[in-house]
């Protein structure tokens, strides 16, 4: 974990790679900080990373049944709740393709009976989950900031024509800030809350820099709603997911640096990888740990929201073992075509990289 001091650190999270472009420049009590070198608009591959540009702000990314297609979450810029949408990636012509999503009222219900539905004008995509559920229909999960609720899809999964119908939702309220999501094999999920929502910036500023833990997770089960997990509370829980047999949960606290295992049942945190600023987490079929970490730094380098082209910050994908919790660097990199990575999902011998701030996703091969 990093060191700084308490004027140093409030400077640090307010330029920091996931609150891209939120700190008031004229702020007279913080000197004027240097945004990231610009990138030219340019889709050309290099350093063995190619892109596949056309998209806003691919944060996280998903396989499709069939592999042929990756389904994106491209989320308005951060803090913003601004409407964006979801997508896929064809992977054999290296293209966007748009994903029609139906609103209507499904006949029957998954998620809370009780939630409202959500205004389609407004949604507004972050994280994203697809699981197999035990019925064999195929469920996707994404966090809405636009009602600030978790939105349960089913995705019809048909190539080029592939769809997702909104099936329900469960609003967990209590003044929720949300990131990233997990689903469950018996209905429920897991969910990162990062700080309240109507909380001030400038205090999460403060308490985060006070090392204050003001972030949890949250489950979520049909009967009994949304509950806390025990001893969940950290400093800005991130990126989240489940093993296999949904006994463990691998949470990635990126104010903490660090990508923590814990027992679903108790609470107990069995392992950690130290790991800077991680976003989201994956877990293969193997079991391995696949983490995008920033390396930008934090007081002199940013993005601006709504930027042409890519976000050029450092980044690293550590590979980490989810049963011993040891760890790797599988890819370190800055400038082009490629940076600032949020999502690194591995398939059919590649590596996919998403971004939240960005026109494209990326890819390299993977052994």
């Amino acid at each position: 974990m990093f060191n700084y001091s308490s004027r140093s650190a409030a400077i640090a999270l307010c330029l920091s790679g996931v609150l891209l472009s939120h700190c008031s420049p004229a702020d007279p009590s913080m000197p004027n900080a240097a945004s990231a070198e610009p990138a030219a608009v340019d889709c050309s591959a290099a350093a063995s990373i190619t892109p596949i540009c056309g998209f806003l702000n691919p944060e996280d990314l998903a396989v499709i049944p069939g592999g042929e297609f990756l389904l994106v979450s491209e989320m308005g810029a951060f803090m913003s709740d601004q409407p964006n949408t979801l997508s896929m990636l064809d992977i054999a012509v290296g293209a966007r393709t748009p994903l029609a999503i139906g609103w209507s009222e499904p006949a029957e219900r998954w998620g809370d009976p009780e939630c409202a539905a959500p205004d389609a004008e407004k949604f507004s995509p972050h994280g994203i989950d697809l699981i197999t559920r035990r019925d064999g229909r195929h469920q996707l999960l994404v966090v809405n900031h636009g009602d600030e609720q978790i939105e349960f899809f089913e995705l019809l999964a048909d190539g080029a024509s592939s769809r997702v119908d909104w099936m329900g939702c469960a609003k967990p309220g209590m003044d929720a800030f949300m990131n990233d999501v997990s689903g469950l094999a018996d209905g429920g999920f897991f969910v990162t809350h990062m700080w309240n929502k109507s909380t001030p910036f400038d205090t999460v500023v403060t308490q985060l820099t006070a090392g204050e833990k003001i972030g949890w997770v949250w489950e979520w089960q049909r009967d009994s709603g949304f509950t806390k997990l025990e001893g969940s509370d950290e400093m800005m829980p991130n990126g989240i997911a489940v093993s296999a047999d949904n006994s463990e949960l691998f949470i990635n606290v990126y104010m903490a640096n660090k990508t923590i295992k814990v027992d679903r049942a108790s609470g107990a945190v069995l392992g950690e990888v130290s790991v800077r600023s991680p976003d989201n987490v994956v877990i293969d079929a193997d079991g391995f740990l696949w983490i995008a970490s920033h390396l930008n730094d934090p007081v002199n380098e940013r993005c601006e929201d709504g930027h042409a082209g890519p976000c050029l910050l450092e980044f690293q994908i550590v590979k980490a073992n989810s049963a011993d919790m040891s760890s790797e660097v599988a890819l370190h990199h800055k400038g082009q075509p490629m940076g600032y990575a949020t999502v690194a999902l591995p398939h059919a011998g590649r590596l996919y990289l998403g971004s939240a701030s960005g026109d494209r996703v990326a890819w390299v091969e993977v052994d």
